[in-house]
């Protein structure tokens, strides 16, 4: 995170003015796997910094979905740690010939996706060796905060003490997780002797947190062979929940309101009840009122919009 920021700040000043000047009309975020997920989150922080529309597609996707309604006033941000994935590239060069500009993030130098995009940022975290990515996950979401928080400042959303005011907290975010880290581990370790007998899991979220329950679901099934399924909060009493009984584990990725979090916290009692294992990830003082989880795991409060980076 800290070398991606020193280095692509500039860049990403520079590349939130090209795309003000284009005057767009929608932001497309496309990837596969861990990098549309970085994407999601994105589509989330644009669409409440700015009134842009954004939109996630999973590149595979995308041709079909959008078809020949792109152009000029379009805006598709392209993810890719590889630089190299088929789907992303094929959607990516659709979208160039329609005229859309292209902005390509990449952990890869050199890669295609930096000689064809517009304009590219290269995350800086290093050859990712983890099947599951998850620096390189961390680091395409630093460069997505900065580029929606810089597009909103061009647009007049932000103030620029705003602006400089997220932009430190989130280049304090590597010391923030160095302190918290061995807590992290030591209670994650407590959850994982619970759940190594657990087969189906069930990962929920609300706003940015179901892009990022979306993202825990996927490293379940990469990590650990798990199988899980991923819904919105609010979603999964629409049907899914009558899957819940003992032996079930759910995972909770808590709201960032108060209102929301009684909204889950009313759902929690009713998983309980069907004796599923909760696990809540919450932020500092926004947690449930009543002991309805397992195992709570907490983060430090910092800007709603900066959130997933933990």
């Amino acid at each position: 995170i800290k070398n991606t920021l020193q280095s692509q700040q500039d860049n990403i000043a520079s590349i939130s003015k090209a795309i003000v000047e284009r005057k767009p009309s929608r932001i497309f975020l496309l990837g596969s796997g861990t990098s549309y997920h970085a994407g999601v989150v994105g589509a989330y922080v644009l669409n409440k910094l700015t009134n842009i529309l954004a939109v996630p597609v999973q590149a595979s996707e995308f041709v079909e979905f959008v078809g020949n309604s792109i152009g000029k006033s379009d805006i598709v941000v392209t993810y890719s740690q590889s630089g190299e994935s088929t789907d992303t590239l094929v959607a990516l060069r659709h979208a160039k010939s329609k005229g859309a500009l292209i902005i390509g993030v990449t952990n890869t130098p050199g890669s295609s996706l930096t000689v064809e995009s517009n304009h590219s940022i290269v995350t800086m975290a290093g050859v990712e060796e983890s099947v599951v990515a998850t620096k390189t996950f961390q680091a395409q979401l630093a460069v997505t905060f900065l580029l929606a928080v810089s597009v909103a400042k061009e647009l007049g959303f932000v103030s620029e003490a705003d602006q400089k005011a997220i932009v430190n907290e989130l280049a304090n975010t590597p010391n923030v997780l160095a302190s918290e880290l061995p807590t992290w581990e030591k209670k994650t370790k407590e959850v994982a002797l619970k759940f190594k007998n657990i087969h189906d899991v069930f990962v929920l979220g609300f706003g940015e947190g179901y892009a990022l329950a979306l993202e825990a679901g996927l490293k379940l099934k990469e990590a650990s062979l798990t199988h899980s399924e991923t819904f919105s909060v609010a979603e999964f009493r629409h049907g899914p929940m009558s899957l819940v009984t003992k032996g079930v584990g759910v995972l909770m990725v808590t709201p960032y309101s108060q209102d929301r979090l009684e909204f889950a916290e009313k759902l929690a009692k009713e998983l309980k009840e069907k004796k599923a294992t909760i696990v809540s990830i919450s932020q500092e003082g926004l947690s449930f009122k009543s002991k309805v989880s397992d195992f709570e795991l907490k983060f430090p409060k910092i800007n709603p919009i900066l959130a997933p980076i933990y």
